[in-house]
């Protein structure tokens, strides 16, 4: 690397992190955009021009949400408001149990846990007017975060052949094959697992939607939405999402909490062992390792939203590397396949006679040099 390059992509690296929402708002629009992309395909091949298509599906999409919105807000406002008024005095008469009680553990720590947060529902840090302040801009910088993500979207499944055409010709033409190939695996992998994760929080809430309203549990509704939302955060998701649940039942009876820590262990094993070989089939799949690296870097770049973009990215990624080293272990067989490691055996064979003259010698033949044998280079 000369030091004009290295220059230049420090440059590179102090504007990325200076425009860090608009890298973000492009990840997010790409991968929408990735989403949606079969059913605008769907659409398209019915001879449904490809702006329609996406609109079509932007309408379909924002519908659902709407109606969903209407039917549920009603239940969900009255028992977070509920929850307001009732968590503080339940969250009291637990940590008087835990205290009073002989288990160490949820004397000391689990106690010291319960009192921030009646700290922070009785007291909160910041004043009403800024917290008020800070919903409205809150609520309007998602709204125009959202509204970005959809336009970007749109330009970049409408222009998406322009662009790959542009990128594929900066390429040597030796090369261009196989960043087609890369770049069609990473799509299409990385769609299918966006897919299967949203079918998969759809499916997670719906069953803890139920399944904590059927055993009584408090908040309920809440609950099954948290449940469903944290499902997106593969691995470490489903159990952030039962954790609220079987505190809440705690604070209503041991054997309630008991049953619901039973049910989040049963809904888990029905997720790995049945769900998710058929919903994620043919989806990239991440190693335990992996997952928790990415979420922990996303998390430390951009909190709760840099965890759920480091999944797709880190997954991106695996598919690039692999398809890497195939290309490396494909090329080292070829030249073991053309330049095996006796091949230097057949430069002895020569005959003398067919060697060139040697003037030094006045005609006579030159005896070729010896050839020292060596290994083949790998390369």
């Amino acid at each position: 690397m000369t030091p004009l390059s290295l220059l230049l992509v420090l440059i590179a690296a102090f504007v990325l992190m200076k425009i860090q929402l608009v890298v973000v708002l492009v990840l997010l629009a790409v991968l929408f955009a990735t989403v949606i992309e079969r059913p605008v395909m769907a659409l398209h091949r019915r001879r449904v021009p490809r702006p329609l298509s996406i609109l079509a599906v932007y309408v379909m999409i924002i519908g659902g949400i709407v109606l969903a919105g209407l039917l549920a807000a009603p239940l969900i406002s009255n028992e977070a408001q509920r929850f307001r008024d009732e968590a503080p005095a339940q969250l009291k008469d637990l940590r008087a149990q835990w205290e009073l009680g002989g288990n160490a553990a949820l004397k000391g720590p689990g106690v010291n846990v319960l009192d921030r947060l009646l700290a922070e529902i009785d007291n909160p840090s910041s004043p009403s007017e800024d917290v008020t302040v800070g919903i409205v801009t809150g609520v309007g910088g998602g709204l125009i975060g959202l509204l970005s993500v959809f336009v970007m979207a749109f330009y970049y499944l409408t222009e998406k052949a322009l662009l790959r055409r542009i990128i594929i010709n900066q390429v040597k033409p030796g090369s261009r094959d196989r960043v087609e190939r890369v770049w069609d695996q990473v799509e299409a992998q990385v769609g299918r697992w966006l897919r299967g994760q949203l079918l998969l929080c759809f499916i997670i809430g719906s069953a803890s939607f139920i399944g904590y309203g059927a055993m009584g549990v408090r908040f309920w509704p809440l609950l099954g939405l948290w449940a469903g939302i944290t499902e997106i955060i593969p691995i470490v998701g489903p159990w952030l999402g039962g954790i609220p649940a079987v505190a809440i039942a705690a604070t209503q009876s041991w054997d309630k909490a008991i049953m619901v820590i039973i049910f989040v262990v049963l809904l888990q094993f029905a997720e790995n062992s049945i769900l998710v070989p058929r919903v994620m089939r043919g989806a990239v799949g991440l190693t335990p390792l992996t997952v928790f690296v990415a979420i922990l870097a996303g998390t430390q770049y951009l909190g709760v939203l840099g965890a759920l973009l480091a999944i797709p990215i880190a997954a991106a990624i695996q598919v690039i590397v692999s398809e890497y080293f195939k290309s490396r272990r494909e090329t080292y067989r070829a030249v073991e396949a053309v330049s095996p490691g006796w091949r230097w055996m057949r430069g002895s064979t020569v005959s003398v006679a067919n060697a060139p003259p040697d003037p030094a010698t006045n005609g006579g033949t030159k005896t070729p040099p010896a050839i020292t044998p060596s290994p083949p280079s790998g390369r």
